[in-house]
Formats: structure tokens, sequence, C-alpha cells
């Protein structure tokens, strides 16, 4: 039976008693299943019947590899991975190199190559399968996180945050979709599925990402191919670039960013747009967003807890932000449920808005979701579920006006002029009355204290940094 499940098991059973043991990891396994089913899916859209179409050129696709094998095999493979990967100026083939940047094989016994591509992708008609392929892909891709550089912060977004984020913002046909930071697309997927449920063509490059490592771009690529089921002719609807090194080149009227979790990054350079210069990727990532907003723009960004309480270039954005957007939502999510993370996250809504006439800022208030405390998951043991973000979008109502939300033990809503008085510290709660502290176990509120030394320790790093080396204290004694 032809369903993801079966599709993916049999995918993996042959990774685990074939190439587990032989340096190929579960990153470099997707990537080499994507390099080949983009080869077969593009030879069987060239020997359709109907409208063929063809972007790899005879010789170099998926037919100059059946019938081969052994070194024979292994070298035109790679000099298929080096033909579509090269750089070209013809604006079909951007998608094409997208799958192929810097591509490389990570097989090196040409049987084992052989044996995948005869036992495992040979025999279906994978664009006969578009039903069911985009799940055995996002099973391949769950696996694939586990070797994403942890370092750089990159870390899968899950799929349960993926429906809640798109369920508030409700994308629709008309937006413009940008994820800055997209990974492996996830944001992206969910929001083109959203726009897809009106029943109406959905326009091309509606959805478009930017990441800096190409091996994510990739795997981004070819999880939107899968979803959108569009041609494979034309630019790439993810590029490979730093998203912080420049303003952003359009104007989405959504923008939806898991930025990487990583602590510190060099300051971007040149940014004259942004308001403080600062190493904190979560918070510059915050400030190139609100900056590509145009007016009515929509944001949903994912943000650790320092970015709402930090004390560096942090209180600059957050009163920029209230005096410029309506930073209206505020959802505090659940601790252990990013695989391979366990950072503190939330998600900020916000509007870009026109200036009020009065000079006043534009956040009137502020409502807080509490789906933090007294909440435990974990990614392997007790699951969140999809069904667990239910009662937040009751109360965030993304058909309904927010005049008309109701406040709840979890859900309150915070004027401007509290959070003035507080010097927008944004690390608040509905219930006032307790503390986080009294919800946590013994074990979350270790790793809170963890986490708060960290960004102690990275501030007084900055701060060391930007003192002069060979300036005595004063009144110290030079010896």
């Amino acid at each position: 039976m032809n369903d993801a499940r079966s599709l993916f098991d049999g995918l993996w059973k042959f990774y685990q008693q074939n190439l587990s043991n032989e340096g190929v990891n579960h990153l470099d396994f997707a990537e080499l299943v994507t390099y080949l089913l983009f080869l077969k899916l593009d030879h069987e859209r060239g020997e359709r019947g109907l409208n063929p179409e063809r972007v790899i050129r005879r010789g170099i696709g998926w037919a100059s590899l059946v019938g081969k094998s052994g070194t024979e095999l292994e070298q035109q493979f790679r000099h298929i991975l080096r033909e579509c990967g090269k750089n070209t100026a013809d604006p079909d083939r951007g998608i094409m190199r997208a799958i192929f940047d810097k591509a490389k094989l990570p097989v090196r016994n040409a049987a084992q190559l052989h044996a995948l591509i005869q036992d495992q992708i040979a025999p279906h008609t994978w664009s006969g399968l578009r039903e069911v392929l985009p799940g055995m892909y996002a099973l391949l891709l769950d696996k694939a996180g586990d070797n994403f550089q942890k370092k750089s912060g990159q870390i899968l977004t899950p799929t349960v945050f993926v429906s809640a984020v798109v369920e508030a913002l409700r994308p629709t046909s008309s937006d413009l979709v940008l994820d800055p930071a997209c990974g492996t697309g996830s944001l992206l997927v969910g929001a083109y599925s959203a726009m897809a449920s009106e029943g109406v063509k959905i326009p091309s490059m509606s959805v478009i990402g930017v990441d800096m490592d190409e091996r994510m771009c990739r795997l981004a690529t070819m999880n939107l191919l899968l979803h959108t089921w569009g041609t494979f002719l034309g630019p790439a609807p993810v590029t490979v670039m730093d998203a912080l090194a420049a303003p952003s080149t359009v104007s989405p009227t959504i923008v939806v960013c898991n930025p990487p979790f990583r602590s510190e990054t060099p300051s971007p350079e040149g940014r004259q747009d942004f308001l403080t210069v600062t190493r904190s990727i979560q918070l510059n990532f915050v400030q190139h967003i609100a900056r590509a907003l145009p007016i009515g723009g929509r944001a949903a960004v994912f943000v650790p807890d320092n970015v709402l309480f930090g004390s560096g270039g942090e209180p600059a954005v957050r009163q920029w932000l209230f005096d410029h957007c309506d930073v209206h939502t505020l959802l505090r999510l659940p601790e252990g449920v990013f695989k391979g993370a366990n950072t503190k996250t939330n998600v900020l809504f916000f509007d870009r808005v026109r200036p009020r006439s009065d000079g006043g800022v534009a956040t009137e208030r502020l409502w807080v979701y509490d789906f933090r405390r007294g909440m435990e998951f974990s990614p392997t043991q007790n699951r969140l579920r999809q069904s667990d973000f239910g009662t937040f979008l009751d109360c965030y109502g993304p058909d309904k006006p927010r005049e008309e939300r109701v406040a709840t033990q979890r859900f309150r809503a915070f004027t401007y002029a509290e959070l003035h008085a507080r010097n927008l510290h944004l690390d608040i709660w509905p219930d006032t009355d307790t503390t986080e502290d009294q919800w946590l176990s013994p074990k979350l509120i270790a790793q809170e204290i963890a986490d708060e030394l960290r960004v102690a320790a990275s501030e007084f790093a900055a701060l060391a940094a930007a003192l002069p080396d060979d300036t005595p204290y004063e009144g110290s004694e030079e010896p």
C-alpha cells in the first residue's frame, strides 16, 4: 500500500540496513532522496502525454542512471550533480539549481546507490502519488532534523506550532508570505496549504523563503514543490542568502518566522535601518521583519524570552514596535517541545499600521496567552497535539474583532500604560497573582535558572568586548 508511512518505512528500512553504518547520516540521506526524487519526477513529467515538461536536459536526467552500476553509475551521478547545480542566468533553471546547489554524493559504495535507485525509487510512479508524497517527505525531514547544526540554531518547527500560527493568521490567496529564515520551509508549506484551501489558483511565488544554508534551501524547495505541484521551471521560491545582510527586497503582506535559536551571531553590517546593532540574532530578525512589513502587513515571529525582557538593545526595539505596530498578541509557549533545544519560546503577533494622527503609540493593548505554566510536554513523551491549541485559537479569535476578545485565567490584556510602567518588560503572565515558578517542576526551574545565567553571561561578554583593552580602572595603581 503506497501511503505516506509505508513509503517512508521502505526508505528508512533501506537506510538503516545499508547506509547507517556507512558514514551517511540522516540529513545526508534526506538530501540523497531529494536528488533522486527530483530526477525521477522530472523524467515522469517529461514523458507524460499531456503538457510534457522537462527542466533537466537529456543525457544528465533520470534515464542516464538506469542500467548503470559500479563506477560508471557513481561517475554519472556525480556528473549530474555538478551539471544541475551550475550557476546559470537562465531563470527557468532556478528551481533545479536550488535542488542541486553544492550537492555532494554521500554514498561511497556504488552498489548501495544502485540498490537505492533500483529498489526504492525506480519502482514507483511518484507523480501519481501526490496525495501521499508530501507526508512521506515530512517524515524524512523529521529524521533529517536529528543532524541539523544545533550550534547554528537549526531547529525544526513542530507541525502543531505551524498549524496554530497559520490558523491564527489565516493567509489567503491574495497574500504574499515571506519567511526570512525558512529552514525546511514548514511555515511556508503551512501558509500555502491554507491559501490553497480556498480552491482558487495560487499565483506563483506567493510563498517565498530565505535561508543562508544551501542545504536547508534545498530541502525547503523540494518541500514546497511536493505541496504545490507546480512547474519545475522558473525561479526558486527559496533563496540562499543572509536575510539580515540587507533590507528585504519584497513587500510581504504576511511574515512568518522562527529565527535560528543560536544565542549570538556577528552583528550585521551596513543596516542603517536597524535601531540597534546587536549580536542577538533573534532581535535582529525582529527588526528586519518589522522593517519589511508594509502598512497593513502582519507578522508572527517566534522569539525567546530574553527578547521580551532583555536590557541591551531590546528596549529600543520593543519601543519602536509599540510605536509603529499593533503588537496585539503574545503566546507563551510550553517548554520542552522543540527537538534538541530547551529555549523558552514565545510567538509575538503584530501588524504594521499607519501612524496615529495624535502622535500616540500604535499599540493600545497587548493580549497575553499563557500556554506554559502548568504545561509539560516533550517531543517523545506527552507530545503536544494540534487539539491542545484549540483554547488559544478560541481566545485569539481569527474571525472576530480583537475588541470582542474575552479574558480568562490564561488570557488577558495589558494596556500600553501598564506595559510602559514596566518599561515594556514583557515577561508577564495573565494571572498576576502567581509567579511562573509556582507552576514549574523543580527540573524546569533549574533549567530556567541556567537559561537566565546564559543570558547574563552573554550580556557581560558583550560589555567586555565593548570596553577598551588597556584602560586601567580609575583609582588603580600601575605597577
